[in-house]
């Protein structure tokens, strides 16, 4: 792919997340698009044909830099790992953002195949993580019940996500973070 056409392709990429966080997945179309990024409609549909290819886009590249953010967690200890990972909520919720996958979960109904099985790979990524994590801190857990805790994780965190933002109160989502640790390792009595 030539340099302008990577270029013209992360711009739209970049007016879509910026669309997809304050509209809504199924609130902007391609003209919206094409208007932030100032070319004909035509434009935008010769590098995304279909609404549905610009959230593939999206949430492959999302799902990309969290797997990257993980490999550079990979040397610390595992209570500072999960703190860093505690920290993308917080720190997207201050800067008036949202986790992508979070928004695009919220139109699950109106979103293809494809798309849908892409968002279920991030989650998928995110809870087997915190999976692997929960084990770090809890050898003896099944492997089973830590993936069921890495699902409570990421719904605690996404959940916490919305109410901070809902109420305006980022306090609620820090102590999430700040006691997702201690969740995960809780032992079962």
């Amino acid at each position: 792919m030539s340099g302008e056409i990577k270029n013209r392709r992360s711009e739209i990429l970049r007016h879509a997340h910026q669309l997809l966080h304050e509209r809504g997945f199924n609130a902007f179309s391609h003209r919206d698009l094409a208007k932030l990024v100032g070319v004909k409609s035509s434009s935008i549909h010769y590098y995304f044909p279909t609404k549905q290819d610009v959230g593939l886009a999206l949430i492959i590249e999302y799902r990309e830099e969290l797997a990257d953010f993980f490999s550079t967690l990979e040397t610390l200890p595992v209570l500072e790992r999960l703190q860093q990972f505690c920290e993308l909520f917080v720190t997207s919720v201050q800067t008036g953002g949202w986790c992508l996958a979070g928004m695009l979960a919220s139109d699950f109904d109106s979103l293809e195949a494809a798309l849908r099985g892409e968002l279920q790979n991030f989650f998928d990524l995110a809870e087997n993580w915190l999976a692997e994590q929960t084990l770090l801190l809890y050898p003896g857990l099944d492997r089973e019940e830590a993936l069921q805790r890495g699902k409570c994780g990421i719904a605690m965190l996404e959940g916490a996500s919305l109410l901070a933002r809902a109420q305006e109160d980022l306090r609620f989502l820090q102590k999430v973070a700040q006691t997702l640790p201690l969740l995960l390792s809780i032992k079962q009595a």
